[in-house]
């Protein structure tokens, strides 16, 4: 098996095994989206002990995650083919310090929940232009961060789920997986 080795600013996504992942999972299969993955996580940099290390958004707000196990795990794929120059690098990895800390965005998540049961556009979720986002979940806070460095994203601001990145970077090549 192959060891993936992202660089700062790449994404890894992931699965988990927790309910709440499985929901994901199971919401995005309802919706004939890939569902191989329900979280993503921020490549931040590496350690002197080669400890790679990430910032995602996650319940108790965006924090740090040693990113050892994502690697490890067969259902990890990250976006390292993605171009990016060493500045979108820095500043993804700059705006995500800055973010740490942020709440997660429980109503982003209600709405999804919403959306796979047929209550599609009953709400409809936006950052205000210009502002730094006040809540998030893992996929939206990559998309948000990843739009700031000029980068390809997917569209839907708090709407941006795991199986948005995957339809990004499938069809663009862009995804390598372990």
């Amino acid at each position: 098996m192959t060891m993936l080795s992202p660089s700062p600013g790449d994404l890894l996504m992931t699965r988990s095994d927790g309910l709440g992942g499985q929901l994901i999972r199971e919401g995005a299969s309802l919706e004939d989206e890939p569902n191989q993955c329900n979280h993503v996580a921020v490549v931040h940099h590496t350690d002197a002990n080669s400890t790679v290390w990430c910032i995602e958004g996650r319940p108790g707000g965006v924090g740090w995650r040693d990113a050892t196990d994502y690697i490890r795990s067969p259902w990890t794929v990250s976006n390292s083919l993605q171009p990016k120059s060493m500045n979108q690098r820095t500043d993804i990895t700059t705006g995500t310090v800055a973010m740490i800390g942020t709440p997660y965005d429980w109503e982003a998540i209600t709405k999804d929940a919403g959306d796979v049961f047929g209550l599609k556009h009953v709400w409809e979720l936006k950052w205000t232009d210009g502002q730094v986002p006040g809540h998030v979940v893992c996929s939206s806070l990559a998309a948000y961060l990843y739009m700031k460095a000029g980068l390809a994203c997917p569209p839907g601001d708090r709407e941006v789920s795991p199986a948005d990145w995957l339809n990004l970077l499938i069809p663009n090549h862009w995804l390598v997986t372990s």
